[in-house]
């Protein structure tokens, strides 16, 4: 912490204590769009790095006179006389404290100290929300300390510390070719149904979308979207390219373009796009200039369209409009390349959007992850295809994906990676952080998964049971129809006896009565005229194969005619003829009601068999779809584990048969790859089964065949797999920040407190212990520096002896190589997968980059792999181990000499001080032993970031180079073109290998020299600010303090406030959040460097 010391030097105090920085060391970085938000460079390195800070001041000598028998610099190093680079740190003296009486050391604020290092990553947000709330009422407090100069140098440090308690970016790039899944995976990490832009039809455009936390709380925002649009530069690049794309073929020019994949096709599509008017006869009547500087398209070049919704379906459509294509294939324009009729065609948007950035509150980006979309191979647009690189370079994961149809075959992980892919991962160190993700995993035929997956026993049992409906079907169905007429039949029965019975009844009440009654007073059942179908089902007796003799009601009528007594309808019927028609009637209706009642349950029965038999077999096919889904998912899953391993092996002895010839053996492995393999994530997904279960494709939690809940579409594993991936850097950035909120704590407790400390030194044992803490503070400085130097050394001898010697013998492999490498490019028969004239001619258009039907090839890259191979071991050993084992060396020399100074200082002033004053300085000085390791922690990470900036530089350097050759090649036309093509291709790169290749390495060792200067630089500047706090505390303890009136007041407020502040750091429950949420489908990451270590 660095801050003023006013108000608490005696007369004649030496006011400075450093060496100083040297300004010129700090170099100044060009910033882009990418690294203002995602900055490769600690922010505080460029803030603390300033001139005026670092004045150079002069130190005089002083005579100290003997205190108590000592020595003016008894238990102090000897200051050096010289700084020689080449010279250890002087040994340290440690005093020896073993009379003391003091207590030992309790912490200041305890559980604070416990918090910075023991604390899960989710009690650090909490720890760091409080800390946040605690630096705000400090402030307030400061505000009213009106009278010192430290006050405002507090204030200083901690708005500096809340700038930089947001989380860190975590960008995870998601890579994988169209078709296969990435926008709806996308859109079902998010929790929406749609929101994710798609791209437009063809392979034409790739829109790069970024998707991250949105911050705001405003409802009317709450999805947000930037669209950003390339340059007018950009476009007219483009634009040229596009004109040059179409007229490259004879036949295209003349207005073929219903190949809407071939490169003329694609590039019409564009043009046409974004200008709907124009024809291929007015195409070829203006230029790529004219058509840029067109007003409507000029209005939107270089800007940034910004969209806000408060629900996602309406977003969506504001969106669309950039990005999406109206127009579906060529079939939308007539053949002189005129549209549609009756309506006027609108531009469209999407050639001209560079990267959409999408800002929403889903649960996968609320610890600061960043998803960000990346384009396929089929992607031509130059600008695009810079900032997915960029983005490549940033990421702190790599999501593959691939349609888990693929995934399962042979070599999968081996052929989504491509070999330079592989290569830059080593070079970048993001081999270990490669997560593959198999989509569509619903996707699935029974009978084939069942017969590979080796359920052969289980597909037969369903089968059997799909054998044993269909037998019901056959022998049964038309049973149980029968029956249920029968039933229906007998009902109708049943009622018509009810109306006889009841007919009767009266005829016995009236005659009882005295009436007489005959039997045409009875009404018969009205029959409807017979059709011939009803004919058929008159019939008393049914087919042997049937149960029922009776098949409708009029049947059962016509037999109750023939049993019923028979009486002359006018003769008066007596009391016992009346007696035997109910008799009969109530007899034939117990009965018809007995045999409705027994058919009943049997057609009960019937209709349970059947259902038992579906549903069974429903649930055997639901179950077996299940095992196959799962099976299959661990099928592809140890697949991809075990062909990435394969692959790694590989790399590993391809780079050892280089580095070491005469030593390598192939049979011995380099490191456990079971193990490597085991550490692969991998995650087999349905987005639209998780969908579906989530309410997002109907109702909710409906059912999705073969998929029994969310955990089996492994959506949820993936969504805490993301946050998980976050941990690192939260625990990281978390942890520096508790550590220096610590540090301020400690220091400003000092500061309040030293004005009841009732320090036992006079005014002049003050000066004495003042001068001799200043000269100690200057040989801390001058040994920290020395360190420092030789850390920058180490470092440089790295790269020198050991990366930059190595850089001759891979130039000369890439020299060797480069006469192979481009004869391979040019096609020789059809079908060899090489380039044909037309896409030959594209790339050397695009200065040696193709991307199209054929996929994607790069000249420049395939140029510099032979170097980058051969180097490859060499660049992983500095960057991965050696630096970084420098590095850590630093970092321990500098906490031991900043503890041993500690000691010295403490030695001489705890008999004088009290113990609560000894008690604060030891806290600190734990504290800021712990902030030297989140220091380096930080410059780890600009390393890293600087390297993996350098290794692309060979790409590009080589392309610049190669420059005028490919706009030769791209300018021939005639007879035999296409051969001189290659000619002068071959020609030149024989002729100048050396120089591309050589030229290739400069701008590489310029950043990775300007590398160690920034480090120098950067750690100067860290430790002045951590002596500057240093020398604040220790000044203040051993002067003292004293202060009146409101600043009084103030600080003793201030006081009472750190007292209590501890307390709100005890006890914070640690959520376990998403890890619940994560089961052993995937195991822990492990160190995949290419030297074990």
């Amino acid at each position: 912490m660095s801050g003023p010391n006013s108000g608490s030097r005696l007369p004649g105090e030496i006011s400075a204590w450093r060496t100083p920085v040297s300004p010129d060391r700090n170099i100044k970085q060009e910033p882009d769009d990418l690294d203002e938000r995602y900055p490769r460079v600690h922010p505080e390195v460029r803030r603390e790095v300033r001139p005026e800070i670092h004045p150079r001041l002069e130190v005089r000598p002083e005579v100290r006179p003997k205190v108590q028998g000592r020595s003016p610099n008894q238990g102090e190093l000897p200051v050096s006389s010289s700084a020689d680079v080449e010279a250890k740190p002087t040994p340290p003296v440690r005093v020896d404290n073993s009379d003391s009486t003091a207590p030992p050391h309790i912490s200041t604020f305890p559980n604070l100290h416990h918090a910075t290092i023991t604390a899960s990553v989710d009690s650090l947000g909490k720890y760091k929300e409080t800390g946040l709330i605690v630096l705000e009422e400090i402030l307030s407090k400061l505000s009213r300390v009106t009278d010192s100069r430290d006050a405002i140098g507090y204030a200083d440090t901690i708005h500096d510390l809340k700038e930089q308690a947001q989380n860190p970016k975590t960008i995870l790039g998601v890579v994988g070719s169209t078709g296969h899944g990435k926008s709806s995976l996308i859109n079902a990490l998010l929790g929406e149904t749609r929101l994710v832009p798609t791209n437009c039809v063809q392979a034409c455009t790739a829109v790069i979308t970024e998707i991250s936390w949105n911050d705001s709380d405003d409802p009317g925002r709450r999805y947000v979207a930037k669209i950003e649009f390339i340059s007018a530069a950009e476009w007219l690049h483009e634009l040229e390219i596009l004109f040059a794309d179409i007229s490259a073929s004879p036949s295209e020019a003349s207005g073929n373009f219903s190949n809407g994949d071939s490169d003329a096709g694609i590039a019409w599509a564009k043009v046409k796009a974004v200008y709907p008017g124009i024809t291929r006869d007015q195409l070829v009547l203006t230029s790529a200039m004219a058509l840029s500087n067109d007003a409507a398209v000029h209005e939107y070049l270089g800007s940034t369209q910004t969209v806000y919704g408060s629900e996602a379906a309406s977003f969506y459509k504001q969106v669309e409009v950039y990005i999406d294509s109206l127009q579906r294939g060529p079939a939308a324009e007539n053949a002189e390349g005129h549209g549609p009729r009756g309506g006027e065609q609108k531009m469209q948007f999407w050639p001209l959007v560079k990267v959409v950035r999408i800002h929403t509150k889903a649960d996968a980006l609320s610890t600061g992850a960043v998803i960000v979309d990346l384009p396929g191979v089929e992607d031509s647009n130059a600008a695009r295809a810079a900032i997915a690189a960029k983005y490549i370079e940033k990421c702190s994961g790599i999501w593959v994906l691939a349609a888990i149809t693929r995934a399962i075959n042979d070599k999968a992980a081996h052929q989504l990676l491509g070999q330079s892919f592989k290569q830059q991962l080593n070079y970048d160190g993001n081999y270990s952080r490669v997560t593959f993700i198999c989509s569509k995993t619903d996707d699935i035929t029974l009978n084939e998964a069942a017969e590979f997956l080796g359920l052969r026993s289980e597909l037969d049992a369903l089968q059997s049971k799909s054998a044993a409906i269909q037998r019901w079907e056959e022998n049964s169905e038309q049973q149980l129809k029968n029956d249920e007429n029968r039933s229906s039949s007998l009902s109708s029965y049943i009622r018509e006896l009810e109306r006889q019975v009841s007919q009767w009844e009266k005829l016995e009440t009236r005659h009882r009565k005295g009436e007489v009654v005959r039997a045409a007073q009875i009404r018969p059942k009205k029959r409807k005229a017979p059709t011939q179908s009803s004919r058929a089902t008159k019939r008393l007796k049914a087919s042997d194969r049937d149960v029922s003799a009776y098949v409708s009601a009029s049947a059962f009528w016509d037999s109750l005619a023939i049993g019923m007594p028979q009486f002359s309808e006018n003769d008066p019927l007596n009391g016992e003829q009346i007696g035997q028609a109910i008799d009969y009637l109530r007899t034939t209706k117990d009965n018809a009601y007995d045999e409705k009642e027994k058919l009943d349950d049997k057609i009960e029965n019937e209709r349970d068999n059947s259902e038992a038999l579906k549903e069974d077999y429903t649930k055997t096919q639901s179950d077996l779809l299940s095992s196959c889904i799962r099976k299959r998912n661990e099928y592809a899953r140890n697949a991809m584990r075990r062909d990435f391993a394969q692959g790694l092996r590989e790399l590993d002895h391809e780079n050892a048969q280089r580095e070491n010839p005469g030593e390598f053996d192939p049979e011995t492995d380099l490191r456990d790859y079971n193990k490597v393999a085991q550490s692969l994530e991998v995650f087999c997904v349905s987005s639209k089964a998780y969908q579906g279960l989530s309410g997002r494709q109907g109702r909710r939690n409906a059912a999705v065949e073969g998929f029994d809940d969310l955990e089996a579409t492994e959506i949820p594993q993936l969504i805490a797999h993301a946050k998980q991936l976050t941990e690192e850097g939260r625990t990281k950035g978390d942890k520096s920040f508790l550590n220096r909120l610590l540090q301020i704590l400690n220091s400003l407790y000092m500061w309040c407190s030293t004005q009841y400390a009732e320090l036992e030194f006079s005014d002049e044992e003050k000066s004495i212990e003042l001068s001799r803490m200043k000269d100690g503070l200057m040989k801390l400085d001058k040994d920290l520096k020395l360190s420092l130097r030789i850390f920058v050394r180490n470092s440089k001898e790295v790269l020198t002896k050991h990366l930059f010697s190595r850089l001759e013998t891979s130039v000369e492999k890439a020299i060797a190589d480069a006469p192979t490498i481009a004869g391979s490019w040019p096609q020789q028969e059809r079908g060899d997968g090489r380039l044909p004239f037309h896409s030959y001619k594209s790339a050397c258009k695009r200065s040696g980059v193709y991307a199209g039907k054929l996929g994607k090839r790069d000249f420049n890259e395939d140029l510099v792999r032979p170097l980058k191979c051969d180097l490859a071991q060499k660049w992983v050993d500095a960057f991965q181990q050696n630096i970084p084992k420098a590095l850590a060396e630093f970092t321990h020399a500098s906490e031991r000499l900043l503890r041993d100074f500690h000691c010295r200082v403490k030695d001489r002033v705890q008999k004088k001080a009290s113990f609560r004053t000894i008690n604060a300085l030891q806290s600190q000085v734990g504290a800021r032993a712990l902030g030297i390791t989140h220091m380096v922690n930080s410059f780890s990470n600009d390393i890293t970031a600087l390297q993996r900036e350098a290794s692309r530089k060979f790409n590009s350097a080589v392309m610049k180079y190669m420059a005028e050759t490919y706009s030769a090649c791209a300018e021939l036309s005639g007879r035999g073109c296409f051969a001189r093509m290659q000619q002068r291709m071959l020609d030149d790169i024989e002729t100048d290998a050396k120089s591309i290749f050589k030229s290739s390495t400069e701008p590489v060792k310029t950043d990775l020299t300007r590398l160690c200067q920034l480090l120098q630089t950067g750690l100067e500047a860290k430790i002045a600010a951590l002596l500057d706090g240093m020398n604040q505390d220790y000044t203040s303890v051993i002067l003292g303090q004293h202060f009146t009136g409101p600043s009084k007041q103030a600080r003793d407020e201030l006081l009472d406030l750190l007292k209590k502040v501890d307390e709100r750091f005890q006890h914070v429950p640690a959520d376990r959040g998403h890890k619940d949420n994560l089961n052993s489908i995937n195991q822990p990451i492990v160190d995949l460097a290419i030297t074990p270590r």
